[in-house]
């Protein structure tokens, strides 16, 4: 191989990236066959039990003929890290739809919020209409919530958490004074 063609190959290899665990061009389909098996046994994989799993796991004997072809092909195709590059991509795959679900989350959560601010806003415009309702007692605890609120929203660290209690759960109650908006 030329340098250039090394060169152009290393080039095209970080545009194009190849994904280690497709069949090499110089692998046998048989090879590449025993591989998939090896690469779908997860994280704990060997070649002695991926090759008893591709003839049925049972009580069905690995003849060391057989598994001396599996370890040759292992070697040759370099298994146990294009199991790992596999292992990697799949990790990412995960790790792409949990932050996907949490996003999903989120937007439920703001939107929830949103709904619940409305509601408050307009029971506080009713009550400023009619200043009997307001009492010192649900003006205080008005104000706590919201703060509370605010702060598990914006993930503030409060005291109780900084000594370690974690025990509190968000929630919001609704009182009576809420019904029919």
């Amino acid at each position: 191989m030329s340098e250039f063609e090394k060169i152009f190959d290393g080039v095209k290899n970080t545009m194009l990236p190849f994904e280690s665990w497709e069949k090499l061009q110089k692998e046998t389909s048989a090879a590449f066959a025993a591989f998939c098996v090896f690469r779908d046994c997860g994280a704990d994989r060997t070649i002695k039990g991926a090759l008893q799993k591709s003839l049925g796991y049972a009580d069905t004997k690995v003849t060391s003929k057989q598994y001396q072809m599996w370890r040759v092909w292992s070697a040759t195709y370099q298994w146990f890290k294009r199991a790992a590059d596999y292992d990697v991509y799949l990790d990412r795959i995960k790790q792409a739809e949990h932050r996907k679900t949490i996003e999903q989350r989120e937007e439920a959560y703001r939107e929830t919020t949103g709904k619940m601010l409305l509601v408050t806003n307009k029971k506080l415009d009713l009550m400023l209409h009619a200043p009997e309702e307001l009492t010192q007692g649900n003006i205080k605890e008005w104000v706590e919530t919201a703060i509370k609120t605010e702060r598990d929203l914006f993930s503030v660290v409060d005291k109780e958490s900084e000594s370690g209690d974690t025990s509190g759960k968000f929630a919001v109650n609704f009182q009576k004074a809420f019904e029919n908006l």
